[in-house]
């Protein structure tokens, strides 16, 4: 596991911040675009991520860049529904466009999803959608390997029970 928090051999350089960027924008932006169903404010929270990735291209090895990236990406979502949340302005999050066999299965899994907690959505998204280890995400959430891999285990079990009431309402019957 790369530590993000120690000073790095050498600072990330112009081509490698470059490199980067170039390797984890389209994971980083669909991973934007699952925790938000919003591709402007993915766009944003991509972007952003980015500038705090250049901004702190000194304190991060360049191994460490992509979790650092998650982190930031995460947290500033985060930030933003509280803020939102304390403004008491609804979030409209617009249906994905879809192909039409796939729509009730992708309707139901993000149905599901939101109704999670965000760290149970993130973890899932992060492990299942994303491919990431159990110590990448650890890194990127601030938890430890093992609080990861119970929290994963509770997530999935959570999302699996929602599923099946999902599937069981007469609404999810009629798609």
């Amino acid at each position: 596991m790369s530590n993000t928090k120690t000073k790095p051999r050498h600072p990330m350089t112009r081509r490698e911040y470059n490199s980067t960027v170039k390797s984890s924008s389209d994971k980083l932006y669909a991973y934007a675009l699952k925790l938000t169903r919003d591709g402007a404010k993915a766009q944003d929270l991509v972007q952003e991520s980015y500038i705090k990735l250049w901004e702190n291209r000194e304190k991060v090895a360049v191994d460490g860049a992509r979790p650092f990236l998650y982190r930031v990406l995460y947290n500033k979502m985060v930030d933003d529904y509280r803020k939102a949340k304390r403004i008491s302005q609804p979030e409209i999050m617009p249906d994905q466009r879809v192909e039409a066999e796939d729509y009730a299965t992708k309707d139901l899994i993000h149905r599901a999803l939101d109704q999670l907690k965000e760290n149970e959505k993130a973890i899932i998204l992060l492990r299942d959608w994303e491919g990431y280890s159990y110590d990448d995400i650890s890194e990127t959430l601030h938890l430890s390997a093992s609080q990861v891999k119970v929290y994963l285990f509770r997530a999935r079990k959570k999302m699996k029970s929602i599923v099946i009431n999902l599937q069981a309402s007469p609404q999810v019957q009629q798609l």
